[in-house]
């Protein structure tokens, strides 16, 4: 067979496959096909199909291709045995025979090997760690020793035996993720775009930067439905970078502006990704309160990076002409996104489950694109897209398939409990450094790691210790998945930053400095956070509720502002120093209120609520003069 005839073979398995697996979620959503651990079974049986279907496509070598085939076919075979042996294998968990052991080293081998080709390195070597760990662990002294397990044992408990593989994960992916996974992929053929971007074109209106603020708002709609950053980052950052390059904005702040704005799609409600999922169910709630939880979060996040956007113009004197906004476009288009959307939201928070949802909201954006003759999208571009959606859904299933097998590892052999035990000893009981312990753990885990990897191995191994020390569960968790998500921009392994760096042709590195600075409330919100429940909607009091919200809002203006050296105009240094106390005097409050000093906290507010007072006249004063100078010199070229 000839190359070009090969690929062309390889592309239409790939369609077939993901067209098939994404019937039967769709199907299975409405329809108790299966029990549990078959249907887990069949999930994973088309991610690995997926999977090595994609890498035999990509293979350049005789071997490479060899290899490819070889999983693929033992991917088939091994979850084929499984199904058709599920019944012997629940019985037999701890003891399973020999064929029953060859199947489960092959499973562990290849979800592996998957995550590898799709993510790299990082997350394969960290299971391949903890997998040592369960073999060889009685051989180590102290703390870390654990009794001696048998291979077979191990084994049984790590896949074969329907757990590590199969279990929480896996079922979260199948059950949950996999079919939002899907819904995003819709995103590039029902042009929904359309409206992000001329939503977009009113905040680059009112603020100033032009298609910067453009980029933060369509990032944001656009992460509404795809929870993903990089796949956010591909999607939006083909028609904004281009478009701030031509304005005026550097390569690398382009670049950033996007990439920032695309990150916090996994943190802006309704769809935030895997990660929100598995939160869910570490903390055994609706999937609603999550998604309610994560609103106000979410706001403070993009008002950070839209004044961000801001005083970048202001500093790097980018006045570009308003976009004049298309009306009709917009309103066409609109119920593309909202008809979707709201109907996701309604079944949420009716208590729905996350799969049923996600059927009627992907059959609703198909049909309401076939109503209008300019959004009517061609089959084979249907096809293609559900198919590609479907892969996505694959990369991300089988990342969690290695975290289940590091998750059994930590539960069977009790390194779990002792990991948090040494948490807790080095903090020394203290909050905040067991805080900045958990930050530093996020962050590390995020380097080439899915989100939703990093933050469930941050959930069970760290999180614990935080609650036992009195933060509640739900804030404790929302801590660790703000910094897992963070992780996406952080080098030097910063992935959204990496994507939107390549496309803007810009430095990866000076990319991924900007992007933190830019996403600075990121780095912040996730303490404040932690002080005041307000912020996850759980207020102590609402007159506590109403001065945390002003505390964070002016704090994070402030902070920008700070950083950036300007507001309306460049910042005296006498303003960028009251800037600076500002941010110290609302930070202090939470910290008071933490701390139970009521007097202190209000103070504090009060203190920075007038230094921002203080700085807004003169600098709006200055605004004014600027544009009558600027007016007075375009009348003086006129005449």
């Amino acid at each position: 067979m000839t190359e070009s005839r090969r690929d062309r073979f390889l592309a239409i398995a790939l369609v077939v496959v993901g067209l098939a697996m994404f019937t039967y979620h769709m199907v299975a959503s409405q329809v108790a096909l299966l029990t549990d651990y078959q249907h887990q079974d069949v999930h994973l049986g088309f991610l690995l199909t997926l999977i090595f279907l994609q890498s035999l496509r990509q293979a350049k070598t005789g071997w490479s291709r060899a290899w490819c085939l070889a999983m693929l076919a033992a991917g088939i075979a091994a979850t084929a045995y499984v199904f058709t042996h599920i019944n012997h294998l629940e019985e037999a968990v701890g003891f399973p025979d020999h064929v029953d052991v060859v199947v489960g080293v092959a499973l562990v081998v290849l979800v592996i090997e998957g995550t590898r080709r799709t993510w790299g390195l990082t997350l394969p070597l960290v299971a391949i760690i903890f997998i040592a760990y369960f073999m060889f662990g009685h051989l180590l002294p102290g703390p870390l020793y654990h009794r001696q397990f048998g291979f077979d044992y191990m084994i049984s408990y790590l896949s074969i035996g329907l757990s590590g593989i199969f279990g929480t994960f896996l079922g979260i992916s199948a059950q949950q993720v996999f079919l939002f996974a899907v819904f995003g992929g819709l995103l590039g053929v029902i042009k929904i775009t359309d409206f992000f971007h001329e939503a977009g074109k009113l905040a680059g209106r009112v603020f100033q930067g032009g298609p910067g603020q453009t980029a933060v708002i369509s990032s944001s709609l656009m992460g509404m439905v795809t929870g993903a950053a990089v796949a956010n980052a591909a999607i939006v950052g083909a028609f904004t970078i281009p478009y701030m390059k031509r304005v005026g904005y550097k390569p690398e702040i382009a670049a950033a502006i996007e990439a920032t704005a695309s990150t916090g799609g996994q943190i802006m409600p309704p769809v935030m990704g895997a990660a929100a999922f598995l939160m869910a169910s570490f903390l055994g709630v609706p999937y609603a309160t999550i998604m309610l939880a994560g609103v106000v979060p979410a706001l403070l996040y993009y008002w950070g990076c839209i004044l961000g956007v801001q005083f970048i113009a202001v500093t790097h004197g980018i006045f570009p002409a308003a976009e004049p906004v298309d009306w009709r476009l917009l309103l066409r288009r609109a119920p593309l996104f909202l008809g979707p959307v709201g109907l996701l939201v309604a079944m949420l928070l009716f208590y729905y489950s996350p799969s049923d949802a996600a059927f009627w909201t992907i059959l609703v954006a198909i049909g309401l694109s076939y109503i209008g003759r300019d959004t009517r999208p061609r089959l084979g571009a249907l096809i293609d897209c559900l198919a590609k959606g479907a892969y996505g859904g694959a990369q991300i299933g089988v990342s969690l398939a290695v975290v289940g097998l590091v998750a059994q590892t930590l539960i069977t052999t009790g390194l779990g409990t002792k990991i948090a035990g040494l948490v807790t000893l080095l903090s020394g009981g203290n909050l905040a450094i067991a805080l900045f312990i958990t930050m530093l753990v996020s962050l590390i885990l995020g380097c080439g790691v899915p989100t939703s990897a990093a933050y469930s191995l941050v959930a069970i191994v760290v999180v614990p210790s935080i609650v036992r020390m009195g933060v509640p569960a739900l804030s404790a968790h929302f801590f660790a998945f703000y910094f897992a998500v963070i992780s996406a921009l952080t080098p030097p392994v910063a992935l959204a930053a990496l994507t939107t760096a390549a496309m803007a042709g810009a430095d990866y590195i000076k990319t991924g400095l900007h992007s933190v600075r830019l996403a600075i409330s990121g780095f912040l919100i996730p303490f404040l956070i932690v002080c005041n429940p307000v912020l996850l909607l759980r207020p102590d009091t609402w007159i506590w509720g109403a001065g945390a919200l002003v505390s964070m809002l002016l704090g994070i203006t402030a902070l920008t502002a700070a950083l950036y050296g300007c507001g309306l105009v460049p910042f005296t240094r006498r303003e960028r120093i009251a800037a600076s106390l500002c941010v110290v005097f609302e930070l202090g409050f939470s910290l008071f209120r933490a701390t139970g000093h009521e007097a202190l906290a209000f103070a504090s507010l009060s203190m920075g609520l007038a230094l921002f007072l203080a700085v807004l006249p003169a600098q709006v004063k200055k605004k004014r003069l600027a544009r009558a100078h600027v007016s007075a010199r375009v009348a003086a070229s006129v005449a």
